[in-house]
């Protein structure tokens, strides 16, 4: 099968909620074979997301945005696993307006996304493999109304991606982002619980119906994307069929980027 994950040892960050990105992406990826740690801030979360996929996974506390925390996840994960083969930088958050957003934006999707990366690069270089994957967001390639931090620190991470590439190509260690477009998940919800104030033509609409209303035209396609449909394209670049693959970003947005 395509992205046939058997035998793998996958970590996805922010994966502590049901049928949202992260948790969506783990769940894929145990169903083509892999065992996954399922990680998050909300422990609690992390065990509903493991217990629901079963054996093959296991439910980690971690704060991408603290050093300590980190550290020892990856410790735990080391542990039990002897390793990690895939790593899936999926947390995030959506920063708001004024400076001390934009600290807490690039601490959790930038310095996050390179935490957990040093974390595990010193045992894929070491094996000679491993397949690093981060969540990164049309937003990180063209310009919107609000949300400024938010698309600057994914520009980071898709930045971040094609240079940690290069350096890691000598070991054989594949790096690649995926981009989500309009993934109706609570990072999307909770804007569009005000449609008014992402665009006024908005107002009045139930928010799903003004998600749909706001990227209808933004999406050749016509239709929003699934966190499904982002854990398959995670599904690939984590697997041997995508060995050749580094440096590039999946765009999973309905032809939203053309660029």
């Amino acid at each position: 099968m395509i992205g046939d994950l058997s035998g793998l040892r996958a970590v996805v960050t922010g994966a502590g909620t049901r049928g949202g990105m992260g948790g969506t992406i783990a769940e894929v990826l145990a169903r083509q074979g892999a065992r996954v740690a399922v990680t998050d801030t909300r422990l609690d979360g992390a065990r509903e997301v493991a217990a629901a996929i079963g054996e093959a996974a296991i439910a980690i506390e971690l704060d991408v945005a603290n050093d300590d925390s980190t550290e020892r996840a990856f410790a735990s994960i080391e542990e039990r696993f002897g390793g990690v083969d895939v790593l899936v930088n999926n947390a995030g958050v959506l920063g708001d307006s004024g400076i001390d957003a934009w600290r807490t934006t690039f601490e959790v999707n930038v310095l996050g996304t390179v935490r957990c990366t040093e974390a595990v690069i010193p045992g894929m270089c070491e094996r000679r493999r491993g397949k690093i994957v981060n969540i990164a967001s049309i937003s990180g390639h063209s310009a919107r109304g609000t949300a400024g931090a938010y698309g600057a620190s994914k520009a980071a991470v898709l930045r971040y991606t094609k240079g940690l590439a290069v350096e890691l190509a000598p070991f054989s260690v594949n790096v690649n982002a995926v981009c989500p477009g309009a993934v109706w998940t609570g990072m999307q919800s909770e804007p569009f619980a005000r449609p008014e104030e992402v665009d006024p033509a908005l107002a009045g609409l139930p928010p799903y119906e003004a998600f749909l209303e706001y990227y209808r035209p933004l999406v050749p396609l016509g239709r929003p994307q699934t966190a499904e449909e982002v854990g398959t394209a995670v599904a690939y670049l984590s697997s041997d069929d995508a060995r050749n693959v580094t440096g590039q970003c999946l765009h999973v947005d309905g032809g939203a980027i053309r660029t």
